[in-house]
């Protein structure tokens, strides 16, 4: 892809969409966004309204009177983008498939991050991780994600989510996750389960209306991207429609069993339009969900 290329496509998955909605996605991210814990400030005497839970009870014993420990609130996050690159993401029409859907959704979200001051890490996968980028914050960072959204190559077809939790094994703060995919292929449970309870893990599920819904055509033929197999259908057929549509709906049940299981909160985007209404929606429920924080 030649630097013109590049160019259009980052502009495409930035500004596209209008700037208050984009502020709508801010406002709502900042609302939904986990605590991240509470950093001490001071110590204290006692005063009248003060947190009893915060007495330190060495110091008042050493001093004869109570005095507190005071905390501030921890307000920067990280946030971890993990952006499936693998070869079924490639389905759909061009400029709405589900990857270049899942890369505006990456992009969206990480300027929503950057304008409220948090650190954005970036790590694109297919079954191998093909490109990272470490956490950071600035219009430059988010530049360098942007680009690699745009831009990374990529060496393999098939799907494994699970290699881009490696950076996310040792932090010590906790950390938002983000996972955009079209989770065809299975995830295990107990890594997963294991990241969802040190870090606040979102699934985003991509679809493509064709996944849904087979349109009457006639005899086609199809492929698995990721495998190369291929056959031929008869999409006239009521009972192969009604098969394919059956088989949609159980990869949808598949993956909310999985989210369940693995304590991850999972949403489905469309790619018909683009993801920052969903989004925006997305996060101003679990701000709801969350309540005041």
């Amino acid at each position: 892809m030649d630097a013109a290329a590049i160019v259009r496509r980052a502009r495409r998955l930035r500004f596209r969409v209008r700037a208050g909605a984009l502020s709508a996605l801010s406002g709502a991210y900042q609302s939904a966004r986990p605590g991240v814990g509470l950093t001490f400030s001071e110590l204290r005497a006692y005063e009248p309204g003060d947190d009893v839970r915060h007495l330190d009870w060495n110091v008042t014993a050493r001093q004869g009177k109570p005095y507190v420990r005071r905390y501030v609130e921890e307000r920067a996050l990280t946030l971890w983008l993990i952006v499936d690159v693998s070869a079924s993401l490639r389905f759909g029409p061009e400029g709405r498939t589900k990857a270049d859907r899942a890369a505006q959704a990456a992009a969206l979200l990480a300027t929503a991050a950057v304008q409220n001051g948090d650190r954005v890490g970036l790590t694109m996968v297919s079954d191998v991780v093909e490109a990272e980028l470490p956490p950071g914050g600035g219009a430059r960072h988010l530049a360098r994600i942007v680009r690699a959204l745009v831009a990374t190559p990529t060496s393999s077809r098939g799907t494994s989510l699970t290699v881009g939790l490696s950076r996310l094994r040792h932090p010590a703060r906790r950390a938002l996750v983000v996972v955009c995919s079209d989770f065809l292929s299975p995830e295990p449970i107990g890594v997963w389960r294991r990241a969802a309870r040190r870090h606040e893990v979102v699934a985003l599920r991509f679809v493509e209306p064709r996944e849904e819904q087979l349109p009457n055509a006639g005899l086609i033929a199809v492929r698995a991207v990721e495998t190369g197999v291929s056959r031929v259908i008869d999409s006239g057929s009521k009972r192969v429609r009604d098969a394919y549509a059956r088989a949609a709906k159980e990869r949808r049940a598949a993956f909310l069993r999985w989210c369940s299981a693995t304590g991850i909160t999972g949403h489905e985007i469309g790619t018909i339009n683009d993801p920052i209404g969903p989004l925006t929606r997305f996060f101003s429920g679990r701000a709801t969900r969350r309540g005041p924080m």
